[in-house]
């Protein structure tokens, strides 16, 4: 079925959000989502999905251009759904990123009198991402790589993506020529046959060292060790290549069996927060690193002056990873403690610990709701605890535990406004109150919103 729906604004997901119009039309009024679209387009769409009180559509023809709306700078970017906002200004990205945040606290974290800032902008808008995660599938007889469809996984092949730092790209590319000059069985998610799936690359863009990375289906892919030592003559700064087993019928990209194929199992990266001076760090191929490593250490900053450490104080870091936050406020505090689940990420941070000469640190390994008991009876009651959870926000059991420590603040740095705001809610109701919430853009030309809430108890 076609229609016309004027968009008004955009969706949590990025989607922009409107109603069909036309008296001729039996879905007029209806709600409906339409990737692709930007307030103020009115277009001719075709109706996928009809709900009770919504429907979901396809964008056929803009007839009439929404203000902002401005052309993508990928000849990809309309079927692909790595960047589904490059049709969107820059500006009116952050203006959206601050009121989807500033809704959701509204709706959600029932919180209407919690300040949301001005959403601080990307040092760079383009060539940012420093690990791409590169999916591949046959085509036509030929092995392609790209990015999936939305809300499919049918890739869309792409020789370049703007969004990844340069770095990355060359390393993507060098692995593929690798993957189709050795005739490796490509991954078949319908069937569950073929070897290869997917094509990783990271880089440390504080020193230029790069990671590649291949995800088969076989620990003994015939080869393997002749690839990685080509590809780390031939690439400049590849430090590492490893082999990454992933057998299960999922669409988790990475497994939990890894192998190394040449040179070593991290790559170094030097970062600096305004404020907490320079550190280095090991990241591993399953380590947690902020993508975009420019404006992470604004994230950092931004996070790290909410809490207002002073040199008594004793602070959390809960999720903690390879240790990044966590060894920044050890500058400042007297001791600090970071809880993560990851064993290897654990591993990291403690090796990040000692390459950075700092002692005044603990990491423990474990879900964060059953090691904090622990830890609290260890190391005491926190001053200051930070938060950066998973998409899926905390565990429901960490929040009272983390009330009943009583720390005069905390500070949550989420990458999902909903499971954030729906953890706001619960503090509030438990005595802390958030003071002021701020995006950060740590992904331009997404819909995707960071962002940090400092959360005070209350009097």
């Amino acid at each position: 079925m076609r229609a016309r729906a004027e968009i008004r604004s955009f969706s949590h997901r990025g989607e922009g959000a409107g109603v069909v119009v036309g008296a001729g039309s039996d879905l007029s009024g209806i709600t409906v989502f339409v990737p692709g679209t930007v307030p103020g387009d009115l277009v001719e769409i075709q109706v996928l999905e009809k709900k009770r009180n919504y429907a979901r559509g396809k964008l056929l023809e803009v007839l009439r251009e929404g203000p902002g709306r401005t052309q993508e700078v990928c000849p990809v970017a309309a079927r692909c759904g790595g960047c589904s906002w490059q049709h969107l200004r820059y500006d009116l990205q952050l203006y959206w990123k601050e009121t989807i945040l500033r809704e959701a606290l509204h709706r959600i974290g029932k919180s209407p009198e919690c300040e949301v800032k001005a959403a601080v902008p990307s040092p760079k808008v383009l060539g940012y991402r420093n690990k791409v995660e590169v999916p591949l599938q046959v085509r036509q007889g030929k092995v392609v790589a790209g990015f999936y469809e939305p809300y499919s996984h049918r890739v869309v092949p792409s020789e370049e993506c703007p969004l990844e730092h340069p770095l990355a790209r060359e390393l993507v590319a060098a692995l593929l020529a690798q993957v189709r000059k050795r005739g490796y069985s490509i991954y078949d998610e319908k069937t569950g046959k073929g070897h290869v799936r997917h094509i990783v690359a990271r880089i440390a863009p504080g020193t230029g060292e790069r990671m590649g990375m291949l995800v088969s289906t076989t620990v003994r892919l015939p080869g393997a060790l002749e690839l990685a030592k080509e590809v780390m003559e031939s690439v400049q700064g590849v430090k590492s290549m490893v082999l990454n087993v992933n057998r299960e019928m999922t669409n988790v990209i990475l497994g939990n069996q890894w192998k190394l194929l040449a040179g070593r199992w991290y790559v170094e990266d030097v970062m600096s927060v305004a404020g907490a001076g320079s550190l280095r760090f090991r990241i591993g191929p399953g380590s947690f690193y902020q993508v975009n490593s420019e404006q992470a250490a604004t994230l950092y900053k931004i996070a790290l002056d909410a809490c207002e450490i002073s040199s008594a104080d004793v602070v959390y870091d809960v999720y903690s990873g390879i240790g990044t936050m966590t060894l920044f406020a050890s500058k400042k505090a007297r001791f600090c403690v970071g809880i993560e689940e990851a064993e290897r990420s654990v591993m990291d941070a403690k090796v990040n610990a000692r390459l950075n000469g700092v002692d005044n640190v603990a990491f423990v390994a474990g879900k964060a709701e059953r090691v904090l008991p622990s830890v609290l009876a260890r190391f005491g009651r926190p001053s200051v605890v930070l938060l950066d959870p998973p998409r899926a926000g905390l565990a429901e059991d960490v929040i009272p535990v983390i009330v009943r420590s009583s720390p005069r603040t905390i500070v949550y740095v989420s990458c999902n406004p909903s499971t954030l705001c729906r953890d706001v809610a619960r503090f509030k109701e438990l005595g802390y109150l958030p003071e002021w919430a701020i995006p950060v853009d740590m992904f331009p030309m997404t819909p995707h919103v960071e962002s940090v809430v400092k959360l005070k108890r209350s009097s």
